[in-house]
């Protein structure tokens, strides 16, 4: 992806994913205050394939910070771990995690 400063806006830009030709910014409306990353383990082509696959779901928390500092954070953010590491197992399923060496989410209680 590209970021650039505009004025008083950070232009989020050319999204790239290997698997497909466009790539949107998954940010929802009624989440405002964060931009959530959605990864695919091996590769999402296993879907289609069907290989063992798993989705990791990585929140970066956006805030009223300086639009170019916090790109820079958030940039930061994306490349400093390994996401398989760093992000939470959101799609798949248990026998997948197991083969690809992973553990399923618990079920979060109120």
């Amino acid at each position: 992806m590209t970021i650039q400063r505009d004025g008083d806006y950070v232009l989020w830009d050319e999204w790239r994913n290997p698997d497909e030709d466009e790539v949107d910014l998954p940010a929802w409306p009624w989440e405002p205050h964060q931009v959530n990353v959605f990864l695919f383990h091996p590769s999402r082509s296993a879907i289609r394939e069907d290989r063992p696959w798993l989705q990791f779901r990585k929140i970066l928390a956006v805030s009223s910070d300086d639009p170019a500092d916090q790109a820079e954070r958030l940039a930061e953010q994306l490349v400093a771990a390994d996401p398989r590491q760093a992000a939470e197992v959101c799609g798949g399923s248990p026998d997948f995690t197991r083969q690809l060496g992973y553990s399923w989410p618990q079920l979060r209680r109120a």
